[in-house]
């Protein structure tokens, strides 16, 4: 998961090379090209303290503050729509690790009994040992020829001799 906010090139420093901020689950990230290469510089996502907005008519200053010491992270040229969602997002994957020690969530499920976040293919909980049922999904469907296969009275044949499976999808 990757998220960029490029500034417009009708800001100031952004004309020929617009900087790029990125958003994953586990940092911030500036990049500003130049014509040599670029400069990137990243703040774990554990280390943001703060997200400044600073709304201008059309675009707005980005200061993305660290609690580690290090420089803050400066954009300027991003619309006033692009800011916000920038800062919402940095602001729901800090509480998604605060809520269940990951940023992304898309892997994991409750537990029924103790409600912790655990992965989606767990059996069971590792916070308190319940075991975790596995939710069956509607039937898995079928190509076409093993369709037309299955009909057939041979197919019923074989299938009365190796038993009633059928296939399921696990989730």
């Amino acid at each position: 998961m990757e998220h960029r906010f490029r500034t417009s090139r009708f800001t100031r420093g952004n004309v020929v090379f617009p900087t790029e901020m990125v958003v994953t689950d586990r940092h911030v990230s500036r990049i500003k090209p130049s014509f040599v290469g670029s400069v990137e510089e990243s703040i774990s996502l554990r280390q943001v303290s703060s997200v400044t907005v600073s709304r201008g008519a059309l675009f707005a200053d980005v200061t993305v503050h660290s609690s580690g010491g290090t420089d803050p992270l400066r954009s300027h040229g991003l619309t006033n729509a692009e800011a916000r969602r920038l800062k919402d997002l940095i602001e729901e994957l800090q509480s998604n690790i605060l809520s269940a020690g990951v940023a992304d969530l898309s892997g994991l499920r409750a537990c029924p009994r103790c409600a912790e976040a655990v992965k989606a293919a767990a059996q069971v909980c590792k916070h308190c040992g319940a075991d975790i049922p596995i939710v069956l999904t509607e039937e898995a469907p079928r190509e076409p020829a093993a369709a037309a296969i299955a009909d057939s009275g041979a197919a019923r044949a074989a299938q009365s001799t190796a038993g009633d499976d059928e296939d399921w999808t696990w989730s």
